[in-house]
């Protein structure tokens, strides 16, 4: 259990290409970005001086996608918020804190500490350990009372319930939801075997060895379902799932979504549920904090229009994509000289399909920053 932990937190290496790999939870209309939460003022124009530039877009060199654009395109206000949001590092005062709690001379602290990060991990009482990163402000939990089980079932029973478990686990413990969108099922086993055998296709001893392999891997939490054959030139067996199902929750900040520049959404909770009894074993969650803000010029229509037509931050597509929503997101950006500080920019994030030349196809988003330096 403890390894699907630590592979939980290799959601910000999903991306491929700029293709969507969960819903959206965030409005699906254009909507200005720059109201601030009424208990944060709204700092000075380019208050944070010079800012990080935006990552270059990714080069597919001998690719020739298009970008068509069949909605309306939102107006770009001529001045936009940026916010920073800075890690955990302890500072001066929590390095002491500590200190003093636990009898440690100042002698060792020194006159200047610079805190570099705080690891804590505790156990509630109630067979959950749990442990805390204050630099990446993330928390992880997992059930320490549960012996290991089959690695797969013949259904995933719990399935309708694995959204309502998730959101009360969190509930029931005080952590807060308003910066976390709505749960969903990623793989979504239960929806692609009613799919594959709607269309005919069974699962065989080949592929059955396959779902194991992905049920025992530590990989398991980025393994997609194996792919069928049909029943027609198969032998078909009972089919297997994997025994756990993985219910994510993508981050938000002031309502709208925080996407990646491949399109990916950035994830701000993910749990490991047991797909027969609708248990969470083991998951984890970031924790909030509240961002500076500044307001920066925003970069004219027509530059914004050229860029997301472009690609975005994904480059060149590789294929033909037609965007048919548009609407106003967040993008994190680091920042390269202090890696303490990452910046959201409001990006302009199309919605849509793309038709690769082999005639598949596939959604597809596409960010384009609109803030100017």
């Amino acid at each position: 259990m403890r390894h699907l932990l630590v592979l939980i937190a290799a959601f910000a290496t999903l991306g491929a290409g700029c293709r969507i790999t969960s819903p959206l939870t965030s409005p699906q209309v254009a909507e200005r970005i720059g109201t601030a939460l009424p208990e944060q003022p709204i700092g000075q124009e380019r208050g944070f001086g010079d800012i990080p530039k935006p990552p270059v877009p990714r080069l597919r060199p001998g690719t020739s996608g298009s970008v068509r654009l069949e909605t309306d395109f939102p107006q770009i206000p001529a001045t936009t918020m940026v916010l920073r949001m800075r890690s955990g590092r302890p500072n001066d005062t929590t390095i002491r804190s500590i200190a003093s709690s636990n009898n440690l001379s100042d002698g060792i602290i020194g006159t200047h500490p610079l805190g570099r990060d705080l690891d804590m991990s505790w156990s509630d009482g109630a067979g959950f350990r749990w442990s805390f990163n204050a630099v990446r402000r993330r928390v992880d939990f997992e059930d320490e009372t549960r012996t290991s089980d089959a690695l797969t079932v013949s259904g995933w029973s719990a399935v309708d319930r694995a959204g309502e478990v998730s959101v009360a686990f969190l509930d029931d413990r005080g952590i807060s939801r308003d910066r976390l969108g709505d749960p969903y099922l990623d793989p979504d086993w239960n929806r692609w075997w009613n799919e594959e055998t709607a269309n005919g296709r069974c699962m065989t001893e080949a592929t059955i060895a396959q779902v194991r392999a992905i049920a025992s891997s530590p990989e398991f939490l980025l393994q997609p379902p194996p792919r069928l054959e049909d029943e027609s030139a198969s032998s078909c067996v009972t089919h297997e799932f994997p025994s756990r199902m993985v219910v994510r929750m993508n981050a938000t900040q002031d309502g709208q979504g925080i996407f990646q520049s491949d399109g990916t959404p950035l994830i701000g909770a993910a749990f490991l549920i047991d797909a027969t009894t609708g248990d969470v074993r083991s998951g984890w969650f970031l924790g909030r904090t509240e961002p500076d803000r500044s307001s920066y010029p925003a970069l004219d229509g027509d530059a914004v229009r050229t860029f997301l037509l472009s690609g975005g931050l994904g480059g060149t597509p590789s294929g033909d994509v037609t965007l048919t929503a548009a609407r106003f997101e967040w993008t994190p950006i680091a920042d390269e000289a202090d890696p303490s500080l990452t910046y959201l920019y409001p990006a302009l994030v199309g919605e849509g399909m793309i038709r690769y030349a082999d005639g598949k196809t596939a959604p597809y988003r596409i960010v384009a920053p609109i803030v100017r330096r």
